[in-house]
């Protein structure tokens, strides 16, 4: 799940760089898109406290990882537990 906000800046420039590179994706991997401002129960459940931040969660919705900050999806996808 990607935790963004429409007035952050580099939560903007991330969503950029994803949506102009779907097809980089790996089949497998879905991004999410949570709205920030309107989330409060995911963000409650996986303790996210502030915009851009990315949480990892497998089929039952069990937070595996939690991060801030990956600038690119390439840095997103390698920040991925595996």
């Amino acid at each position: 799940m990607f935790f963004k906000a429409s007035w952050c800046p580099s939560c903007q420039t991330v969503d950029r760089d994803i949506m102009a590179n779907l097809q980089k994706i790996p089949a497998g991997i879905h991004i999410l898109k949570v709205d920030y401002d309107h989330s409060e129960d995911l963000q409650k459940k996986y303790g996210v406290t502030y915009q851009h931040t990315f949480v990892q969660v497998d089929e039952n919705g069990n937070l595996l990882k939690k991060w801030s900050g990956s600038p690119t999806l390439s840095s997103l996808l390698n920040s991925l537990n595996k």
